[in-house]
């Protein structure tokens, strides 16, 4: 006989959540922080490091082996519990941070990018089981909105904090700011992550060898393969002409290959509930990446913007985000309003790349543009926190792991996916700007429609 679980209290701030609340959101910050403000000091330390021709792979290197510390984490965490992930993954992107803050060179540098995004990547999944078992299902919408919070001052004032320390002392102090953020946010998860149980289903013997092949995985291996395809999607993506354009239509066949193996099974085909809201939060998110990267890029080489005023456009959005954010955080957490949410959320994403097709078009002024900013913005801030407390719902405390790292690898591998394509179109042909975001319409129009079939989640019982 099946009992349904009583609901949960729905408050998120408790005696005994508020320190795992404040730990995981400085975390939060001092991830999105490097995030913005790398853009700001890369070109001064690869310059200062003599590693200009180097850029490329040192801004990549943190994604590729993100996408690797996401599957292992994943796998670790329903293998053996969240606290031994979370405290490899935190020393390595400490350790990467440390190299970066010492680099002589550029290759220690590049080297302290890998390690930064290996270890973030892991402890991007943990912090999503660590909700799971941490913060009652109820309070979830609010948690995930309170991320949000984490990205937003990143987004506005870190590339101008970081512009202005690496003016005023050297663009090590900005990765030394970041490493004093997370240690201190490290050691309060830790801290919070003592009691957290690993899972009932763990009964693998505790050999070294034994341990090893159940966190690495199939998965794990695959991801590496799907990392090494992404350097070649990136690379490709800069060849001339028609030569791009092939390598990256390869390359794409080879991540669909791999990401089939990757991600739950049924999650290309749109089989199964939880599949089907991870295919959706990648789509979203390339939606997202796709109209902003190429936006700014078209504002300042068509339409002779300065970076800055370029930027703001794109700004404008993270303000509808936290907006989003708020909104969704009102209702209540129950599978109706998860699927209602989402219904109504994706619309306002998918519309961003129309309204962008249109002012290429001249059919439109750039007001428009950024009223569709900050709606897509919105669409984003509502749909992601309700997709990821959503697909945390649908699944098993032994799948926890499995389900956090497909949502964000899933949507890694999207976004990488769909910015090479872009580049290579925008390569091939003068009318790149307009092809490319009639295609990123069409993958709007494609969110829209799957999240019309976006399953009910309803409450999880036990026998």
């Amino acid at each position: 006989m099946s009992i349904a679980h009583a609901p949960e209290p729905t408050r998120l701030w408790t005696a005994r959540t508020w320190p795992f609340i404040v730990s995981t959101l400085v975390l939060m910050t001092s991830i999105a922080f490097e995030a913005f403000a790398i853009t700001t000091v890369l070109p001064v330390a690869m310059a200062d490091l003599g590693g200009v021709q180097w850029y490329s792979l040192a801004f990549s290197a943190t994604i590729t082996a993100g996408l690797v510390g996401m599957v292992v984490g994943g796998n670790w965490s329903d293998h053996s519990g969240p606290r031994r992930p979370l405290l490899l993954g935190g020393g390595l992107f400490l350790l990467g941070l440390v190299l970066c803050i010492v680099a002589p060179n550029a290759a220690v540098f590049i080297v302290g990018r890998f390690l930064q995004g290996l270890g973030g990547g892991i402890d991007s999944v943990v912090l999503y089981v660590l909700i799971a078992r941490q913060i009652p299902d109820g309070a979830r919408p609010k948690m995930f909105g309170l991320f949000t919070t984490a990205w937003l001052l990143p987004s506005v004032a870190g590339p101008l904090l970081a512009g202005t320390l690496s003016n005023q002392t050297t663009w090590r102090t900005v990765f030394a700011l970041i490493l004093v953020g997370s240690a201190i946010a490290l050691a309060g998860l830790l801290r919070n992550s003592r009691t957290d149980p690993a899972p009932a289903a763990d009964h693998a013997p505790d050999l070294p060898r034994a341990r090893m092949a159940a966190i690495l995985g199939r998965r794990g291996l695959l991801a590496v393969v799907a990392a090494g395809i992404l350097l070649a999607l990136h690379f490709g993506a800069q060849l001339p002409g028609a030569w791009a354009l092939a390598v990256v239509l390869l390359a794409m066949a080879a991540l669909l290959r791999a990401a089939g193996a990757i991600l739950p099974p049924g999650t290309l085909r749109l089989r199964g509930p939880a599949q089907r809201l991870v295919a959706l939060r990648a789509l979203l998110g390339a939606t997202l990446a796709g109209t902003d990267v190429y936006l700014t890029l078209y504002l300042q080489t068509q339409r002779g913007f300065t970076p800055t005023s370029a930027g703001l456009v794109i700004t404008a959005g993270a303000a509808g985000w936290a907006i989003g954010a708020w909104v969704q955080s009102r209702f209540p957490s129950t599978h109706g309003e998860h699927r209602r949410l989402i219904f109504l959320a994706t619309p306002l994403v998918a519309a961003a790349p129309v309204n962008v097709l249109l002012f290429t078009l001249d059919l439109v002024p750039l007001a428009f543009v950024v009223a569709g900013s900050v709606i897509m913005g919105t669409g984003m801030g509502i749909s992601n926190a309700r997709l990821s407390t959503a697909t945390l719902a649908l699944a098993q405390v032994d799948e926890q792991g499995t389900y956090s790292s497909a949502l964000q690898a899933g949507e890694s591998m999207a976004v990488a996916a769909t910015t090479a394509v872009m580049a290579s179109i925008l390569a091939a042909t003068s009318a790149g700007f307009v092809l490319v975001y009639a295609l990123l319409a069409v993958g709007g129009l494609a969110t829209i429609l799957i999240a019309a079939r976006a399953p009910v989640v309803r409450p999880m019982a036990v026998a």
